[in-house]
């Protein structure tokens, strides 16, 4: 899902939880609920050897990638979108701050529900990893059978120059 509709779409949640949960923890939600693609933005500076930092490119650069959705080679992960980090993210609740890691958890479960509707939509949900073990352990299969993830991304990273 692009990151205008993430906007949009937390803004409502963020102006329909205001009269529950106030507006500073409605406010978190909804930047926990956008920030998780911070992780998209990671991915392309890594990609780009941290020689690019431009918005624009990297945003043209997932456009060429939503382009390909369907290639053979085509498998990614997005750290902050893994069961591993949600489970961390649980845990820092239960141990440290429950309403601000609750909230911010909460953000990021939305986040992830929305656009799990959006893959499912595009008929494209198993493109992502939803776990590190599972990526390392798909990532090792595709490799096995000639395909290459980490070639399919340098591809699409100069065809966005």
């Amino acid at each position: 899902m692009k990151l205008r509709e993430h906007l949009i779409i937390g803004g409502v949640a963020m102006v329909i939880l205001i009269p529950y949960w106030g507006i500073w923890r409605a406010f978190l939600f909804w930047g926990a609920e956008v920030l998780i693609d911070a992780d998209h933005y990671w991915d392309y500076l890594r990609r780009s050897q941290f020689q690019d930092w431009s918005g624009r490119r990297m945003f043209r650069y997932y456009d060429r990638i939503t382009e390909h959705l369907y290639d053979k080679n085509f498998f990614a992960i997005s750290i902050l979108h893994t069961a591993e980090v949600f489970v961390g993210v649980y845990l820092l609740a239960n141990y440290w701050n429950y309403t601000f890691f609750m909230t911010v958890f909460w953000g990021m479960v939305f986040h992830l529900f929305l656009d799990m509707i959006y893959q499912l939509k595009l008929k494209c949900f198993f493109v992502r990893a939803y776990s590190i073990i599972e990526y390392l352990i798909r990532k090792r299969s595709m490799l096995r059978r000639g395909l290459n993830p980490d070639g399919f991304f340098k591809k699409m990273f100069e065809l966005s120059k």
